[in-house]
């Protein structure tokens, strides 16, 4: 299963944002909660080698609790300041607290010079992570365009959270080739690339195949199975069977099959999962 997608318009943002960088003084990257290694541009250390970087690990509510603590834990020890965060239910104070916190050596730099300066910090991440979504419940209303799904923010955008906070709102950026398969469906089952151009049912295997080790109660009891100790293609048709999904002549609608469970693990139907764990904590 070869993922990749990367469109002109990312090029393009690639160089504005490295453009705009002199007048940042803090880098936001976001994350999703359910896979932050994937959803870690590596790009990224290259371009913002010089800047102070805060990760935000977005959708904590579609993630398995414990496991986003040890991911946290892990960002710490590499000296990274990180926070778990929702969008939709997270404590905008707390996180905009967290941030200011982050930048503190800085605002201190600015007040030994005898500056009161805004913080002008920058969000960046891949596709879909939520970064439009963070600055508009900080900013406290709907100001920049968000969706579920990538590519809606096309430029670059401003926005005033209070008189001394300013963040700019930047594209998804992907990187021109995953290093690895599971790299790559990771960033689609996140919805991080457009499904018009992925194998739906090959990513569905996948899917499976990672919910037999990490959710198998939750499979057998949600698709109401009674084994999953057989090939993800089978248990994809006794999903079919369980939801009625059936074709003319009483064929598995496989297609419908996999669509259903992909929107389902994208929109945080089958509780809280994460897709990977970090290597040590």
């Amino acid at each position: 299963m070869d993922i990749q997608w990367y469109p002109g318009h990312m090029t393009k943002a690639r160089r504005q944002l490295k453009d705009k960088l002199k007048a940042i003084d803090l880098v936001i990257e976001v994350l999703d909660a359910r896979a932050p290694k994937s959803s870690l541009n590596p790009d990224f250390d290259d371009m913002f080698a010089s800047k102070t970087r805060f990760y935000i690990l977005n959708k904590a509510d579609l993630a398995d609790e414990n496991i986003t603590k040890n991911w946290l834990s892990y960002f710490s020890k590499q000296g990274i300041r990180a926070v778990a965060f929702s969008a939709t239910k997270g404590n905008t104070k707390q996180l905009k607290k967290s941030i200011l916190d982050c930048a503190q050596d800085i605002l201190e730099k600015y007040k030994a010079r005898g500056m009161n300066k805004t913080l002008r910090c920058m969000v960046a991440g891949i596709p879909n992570v939520g970064k439009s979504a963070i600055l508009n419940r900080l900013a406290g209303g709907k100001r920049l365009q968000e969706g579920n799904k990538p590519g809606v923010t096309r430029s670059l955008q401003w926005a005033k959270v209070d008189e001394y906070l300013e963040i700019m709102d930047t594209p998804g950026l992907l990187w021109p080739k995953f290093k690895d398969e599971k790299t790559g469906a990771a960033v689609a089952l996140i919805g991080s690339v457009k499904l018009d151009i992925l194998d739906e049912e090959a990513l569905a295997f996948h899917l499976i195949a990672l919910l037999k080790v990490s959710a198998p109660k939750m499979l057998l009891e949600r698709y109401k199975l009674e084994d999953i100790d057989k090939a993800p293609y089978e248990i994809l048709c006794d999903i079919c069977k369980s939801r009625g999904f059936l074709l003319k002549g009483g064929n598995f609608d496989t297609e419908r099959g996999a669509k259903t469970l992909l929107d389902e693990f994208k929109n945080g139907k089958m509780g809280r999962i994460s897709l990977e764990k970090p290597e040590r904590v």
